[in-house]
């Protein structure tokens, strides 16, 4: 039975496959939809602001009436800045369409490549199962059961494991975020009691960095969501994606503005711990998932053995 055996674990295991492949690409879809619709509003809005800008640059009446009140430069310091901050917006949801897309395409790629994997394995488990009957032994039967229940729970140990090591990913990111903040609110601390243009370049670069990283969180999120689509949890410790995209959105609308940037800060910073406690849970519940698999596997596997060697 040694190549029904080999044969049938690998098409079982392409099976689980398939069907992991055909939910992430359902969930994809489903993303892809949502921020498509995003970028196309957002394309609108930088379209707007950018023009807003170019009145105020050209001989317009607008541009003529701030001019002649005196404020053309004040007027035209926050338009420059609505644009770039809508543009940013913009860029970052382009960017996670440009991730969806490629994360879509090669799903769909690894998918048409398992498409013949079922038939496949329906035709060698009818196969081995006739030879089994032939031998016509309870013991026969409840090896391949066995076998069966053990390439399921490998199959479901991988899931959880590549659920753990984005989940990761994002717990290292939005920990290096924390940390950019807090070196940012620390420099506006000391902006508050000195007037220093080394102070403040150090406090723009660490919100700099942080807004990057932020880009790159809001993705590995999202990347992380897909990966639980597979794993059937609670669905009240799954990310809250949409919570923490308004953030983001929140976070470029308001960060460059030097009113009362230090409240800022610390908003962003509290959004931040809560994000990344809402991932150590997550993370928490999908090793308690593996582990206990991985304890099922262990047991069934002795149990395995003793069939074969009492034989």
């Amino acid at each position: 039975m040694t190549y029904f055996d080999e044969k049938l674990k690998e098409l079982h295991r392409q099976r689980a496959q398939k069907k992991r492949l055909e939910t992430q690409i359902k969930e994809l879809s489903k993303q892809e939809n949502e921020v498509a619709k995003k970028v196309a509003e957002l394309a609108e809005v930088k379209k707007k602001e950018q023009m807003d800008v170019d009145k105020l640059e050209g001989k317009t009446i607008k541009a003529l009436f701030f001019t002649l009140s005196g404020s053309i430069e004040e007027r035209l310091s926050k338009e420059r800045q609505e644009a770039y901050t809508a543009a940013m917006k913009y860029d970052a949801a382009r960017r996670d369409l440009g991730g969806i897309l490629a994360d879509l395409s090669y799903c769909q790629e690894e998918l048409e490549k398992l498409a013949d994997c079922e038939t496949e394995y329906q035709h060698l488990y009818e196969q081995k199962k006739g030879a089994l009957k032939k031998e016509a032994t309870q013991k026969a039967n409840d090896i391949m059961l066995m076998e069966k229940d053990l390439a399921t729970l490998g199959n479901e140990i991988v899931e959880l494991e590549e659920a753990l090591d984005v989940g990761y990913k994002a717990f290292d990111l939005a920990d290096k975020i924390s940390a950019e903040l807090n070196e940012a609110h620390t420099m506006a601390e000391l902006d508050t009691f000195m007037d220093s243009i080394f102070v403040d370049m150090q406090k723009q670069e660490h919100m700099n960095h942080a807004q990057d990283m932020i880009s790159d969180l809001r993705n590995e999120l999202r990347r992380f969501k897909t990966e639980l689509a597979d794993v059937q949890i609670e669905s009240d410790i799954q990310i809250e994606m949409d919570d923490f995209s308004k953030f983001a959105d929140w976070f470029f609308d308001n960060i460059f503005t030097d009113w009362d940037i230090k409240t800022k800060i610390e908003n962003a910073i509290s959004q931040t711990v809560d994000t990344r406690e809402q991932i150590t849970s997550t993370i928490n519940v999908l090793k308690d998932m593996r582990d206990e698999r991985m304890r099922h596997r262990a047991e069934l596997q002795e149990r395995l053995e003793d069939v074969v060697v009492e034989g």
